[in-house]
């Protein structure tokens, strides 16, 4: 089973590292991060490439409004991230005219940092689900039930067809919030209402159709890989996203464990 586990790009250095190590030991296939304004994710992915071997380090995603493709190419190659393992996912941001932004973004960065990188699309409607089935190496969904993950990615693998019945479709990821008790289910439920507050995640919310405290995974320890195997059965890599009790780095390694697909059975 392929699982990946995603941290914050805000985490310190230290964290970062030591989560990373600890991950890769759990049997993890990747390790995740975010890109905000206020927190680099080129850097951070940095940080688990030196505390690791072979895991896949994956940024989700750096979006192109903010971030221009040279940008972060030179920030890429200045930071020795190795191109073998890097995932590197790309979004819109807040772009008036994402899909021309995302696909101009993906041809320019495959013409500066070569063919051995792994490019990926966010995508939630069916347009961008288009694009990534057409030009990306892998699609990153975010905040879906496994039945809406199911809905995209039959557009995804749709477009892919439509250009070449004979090649691989991109490989499908999502992100998927973990909380543990105490308090899972209110942990998930705030996390997801801060999505709920930007209007593009609220549209999506409401097309889906789902409670917001039901979109990702709330449970006692023992049985989050019976509520993660739902999003197994749709994904070839599911990103548990951790919601811990705490901050402290014994909460995060203790949600790394309890969703460590080295645990099934």
């Amino acid at each position: 089973m392929n699982r990946g586990f995603g941290i914050a790009a805000t985490a310190e250095e230290g964290r970062v590292r030591t989560v990373a190590a600890e991950v890769e030991q759990l049997g993890y296939s990747s390790i995740w991060t975010n890109d905000i304004p206020k927190a680099d994710g080129i850097s951070t992915a940095a940080l688990m490439a030196q505390a690791t071997l072979t895991l896949r380090v994956g940024i989700g995603v750096v979006p192109v409004d903010r971030r221009p493709t040279v940008e972060i190419a030179t920030e890429i190659e200045r930071l020795g991230l190795p191109l073998d393992r890097l995932m590197l996912g790309i979004g819109c941001g807040q772009s008036p005219k994402p899909i021309a932004a995302v696909r101009e973004a993906v041809e320019e960065l495959r013409e500066l940092l070569g063919p051995d990188l792994r490019l990926g699309i966010s995508a939630m409607g069916p347009q961008m689900c288009g694009l990534a089935g057409r030009i990306a190496d892998f699609v990153l969904f975010n905040w879906m039930v496994p039945e809406r993950i199911q809905w995209a990615s039959e557009r995804v693998n749709a477009a892919a067809a439509a250009k070449d019945p004979l090649a691989p479709p991109p490989m499908t990821l999502a992100y998927v919030r973990v909380a543990t008790n105490p308090l899972a289910e209110e942990r998930l439920h705030k996390e997801a209402a801060k999505y709920d507050s930007i209007p593009a995640y609220h549209r999506h919310f409401q097309a889906m159709g789902a409670p917001l405290a039901e979109v990702g995974v709330a449970a006692d320890a023992a049985d989050v890989h019976a509520e993660l195997a739902p999003y197994d059965r749709v994904l070839a890599e599911g990103v548990v996203r951790a919601l811990p009790a705490s901050d402290s780095v014994e909460s995060v390694l203790a949600a790394a464990q309890a969703s460590a697909p080295t645990n099934v059975g």
